[in-house]
């Protein structure tokens, strides 16, 4: 039985190198891109999940079409920005020229972003300007890019007592508004569509309110320096999303998320997700 089993995988093996030689003979090994980032819902959530971000929805879609999968997972942010730029990693999602301008970007952005801070409901705070902040006990995210003027606030402030208290981790934002509503902090800053979207989702929307304080920029899936095919994969992801955008499956996507194109209005998601 063992000198059968022996010969025929003697066999089978002869097959199979004969075959290699042969083009066309073997399927290719399909392509494989990575893309990470921190929790920041609705562009990137949990993996795994229904609603895994509809920046991620977007990226499996466009890449799908040419054969490629995406896989996507959590990462600290300094970390996915460190990790694509070494080319440990394909890409990053939710990054501005300004914060990754060494990396690969395409034309076409997957949303606008916007500085907003939230306060407890009835808190009675209105966002005048960065010195406004004077006084309050700021909640924000380590290694985050604001407002040039908010980012020298934190620089300042960030060693000073309880002036500003700096989060990391793969869920920043529900650190933060946990610390607010716990009364440990006044004011949390972060992006406003991942504010209202949180607050929302995890059914505090009544317990806080947000506000943004600055003009909406934009956003990209931005890809290694260190991968020859980043400006490929950069121009296969501006081709899909304006397929997309064409044929209504964009706004389908979207609108799993409470939210709208970008290009028509700076949306963000006012309800908790609904549907399949």
């Amino acid at each position: 039985m063992r000198t059968w089993l022996f010969t025929r995988m003697r066999f089978s093996g002869l097959v199979v190198l004969l075959l290699a030689g042969v083009p066309g003979a073997l399927p290719a090994r399909a392509e494989t891109i990575t893309l990470r980032a921190d929790a920041w819902c609705p562009y990137n959530c949990a993996p795994g999940s229904a609603r895994p971000g509809y920046v991620v929805e977007i990226a499996r879609e466009v890449f799908a079409a040419h054969g490629i999968t995406v896989d996507y997972a959590l990462m600290p942010w300094a970390r996915a920005l460190e990790s694509v730029r070494q080319g440990k990693v394909t890409g990053v999602i939710g990054a501005t020229r300004q914060e990754g301008e060494d990396l690969v970007f395409g034309q076409e952005a997957v949303g606008f972003s916007s500085d907003a801070l939230a306060a407890r409901r009835g808190y009675g705070f209105t966002y005048r300007g960065v010195g406004s902040l004077d006084g309050q006990r700021l909640a924000a995210v380590r290694d985050y890019s604001y407002e040039p003027e908010i980012d020298a606030y934190i620089a300042a402030h960030a060693e000073a007592g309880e002036a500003v208290s700096l989060a990391s981790g793969e869920d920043v934002t529900v650190q933060n508004l946990r610390k607010l509503l716990a009364g440990r902090v006044d004011l949390v800053l972060e992006d406003r569509n991942v504010l209202d979207y949180t607050l929302a989702a995890e059914g505090l929307t009544g317990l806080a309110e947000s506000q943004a304080i600055s003009a909406p920029e934009v956003i990209h899936i931005a890809f290694s320096p260190a991968d020859p095919k980043a400006a490929d994969h950069a121009a296969m992801l501006d081709a899909g999303l304006r397929e997309m955008r064409r044929s209504g499956r964009l706004a389908e996507i979207l609108s799993r998320y409470g939210l709208t194109d970008w290009t028509v209005g700076h949306a963000a998601a006012v309800a908790p997700p609904t549907g399949p």
